[in-house]
């Protein structure tokens, strides 16, 4: 090959091999969700390849949710290996997550191990470490019902329970856990002792409600539905309880019930 020609085509060679590995990005998925990443390490996502990706640590807040704390930066060197940047460990910048929040990368123990990472944040293992009261587990279970994972809620609020039978708001919350859950029974065995104790708490009123729907039981749903209303002075309540036996009844074509929750509903 000439020599003119043998220049162009190493120059080629080195833009199209060289450069591609600096520019080459790590092969990995972003496929997990945030309230199942709670306790690891992670990445966030970029939309320009051109930026470094972010690192930090997901933890659960009980009082403002699930929560990026960033740590670093993560830039990508000619091997497709993470490099940390501007470790940044005077100040704490976080980020609450929710349903518009993409999927994360979670670090894998080799990669945490390589970038010299701890465990988890020293300021939040501090936090951590501390025995939680019953009533700063409900604040948790809470949190993951309210992103329907009913499945990670229980296990805590059960713990709750164990605990303190009697925490506030213990109990709507596990048998919302229940319900979600398809256990139904264990739902009305709870709700129902609860309101031998608390019978004016309308909420409480609508989960045996639901329970008992689930389970075909149409009578006493209705009744314990009725009841609720009755004790509940939340217009808004009483119209989304209405909602509930209205369609139910509309599903199952029992067209007298339905008639009877429709006119209250328009009430």
């Amino acid at each position: 090959m000439p020599i003119r020609y043998l220049i162009p085509a190493i120059l080629l060679l080195y833009s199209t091999v060289i450069l591609g590995q600096i520019r080459k990005q790590p092969n990995i998925q972003f496929e997990t969700d945030y309230f199942n990443a709670v306790d690891h390490w992670v990445v966030l996502p970029q939309k320009t390849p051109d930026l470094n990706y972010l690192l930090g640590y997901v933890y659960l807040d009980e009082i403002i949710g699930f929560t990026f704390a960033y740590y670093s930066e993560l830039s990508v060197d000619s091997f497709s290996n993470w490099k940390l940047q501007n470790n940044s460990s005077y100040f704490i910048v976080k980020r609450t997550l929710d349903s518009k929040t993409p999927p994360l990368y979670l670090l894998k123990n080799e990669q945490i191990a390589a970038l010299h990472l701890p465990e988890k944040p020293l300021w939040l293992k501090l936090f951590d470490d501390r025995q939680k009261t019953p009533e700063e587990l409900v604040l948790l279970g809470y949190q993951y019902n309210k992103v329907h994972q009913s499945d990670l809620a229980l296990p805590i609020l059960e713990k709750a329970f164990s605990q303190n039978p009697n925490a506030k708001n213990l109990i709507f919350e596990l048998s919302f856990a229940y319900n979600s859950l398809g256990f139904y029974e264990k739902a009305i065995d709870l709700l129902k002792t609860e309101l031998k104790q608390d019978p004016k708490n309308y909420i409480l009123y609508r989960e045996l409600g639901y329970a008992f729907l689930q389970l075909n039981n149409f009578e006493e749903a209705e009744k314990v539905y009725e009841l609720g209303m009755k004790m509940c002075p939340n217009n808004n309540q009483q119209r989304e309880m209405a909602i509930d036996m209205a369609q139910t009844f509309f599903a199952i074509k029992d067209e007298k019930r339905f008639e009877k929750w429709a006119a209250i509903l328009r009430k």
